[in-house]
């Protein structure tokens, strides 16, 4: 699993790759209205699963709902998905697990 610290080109270079696919998805109107919450987690999922294999996504939508879901192919993936997000939310928030994740190092 890569490092949530590693802000490599290659990363950077995936990030301009989403972003272009999420912009030409939605291009035609600065506001793309969707049926409803299953439509618009499609059109996310199909777009991002085209670059990574299992991901999780949380935000909000252009009405500020929340939108969140994930996607993984198996138990290993999902759990792999929720140590990263730990690890993620505990560096971000400048707090760790002692004997865990107790510094930046660990991630």
């Amino acid at each position: 699993m890569a490092d949530i610290n590693d802000h490599s080109d290659d990363n950077d270079e995936l990030k301009n790759l989403i972003e272009a696919a999420m912009a030409a998805a939605l291009s035609g109107s600065s506001k793309k209205e969707y049926a409803d919450y299953n439509e618009l987690v499609g059109v996310v999922k199909s777009i991002v699963a085209e670059y990574l294999d299992s991901f999780i996504v949380i935000g909000y939508d252009f009405d500020g709902k929340v939108v969140e879901f994930q996607s993984a192919s198996n138990s290993q993936q999902k759990d792999a998905l929720r140590t990263l997000l730990l690890k993620y939310l505990c560096f971000k928030t400048g707090y760790g697990i002692p004997g865990v994740y107790d510094n930046e190092g660990d991630l």
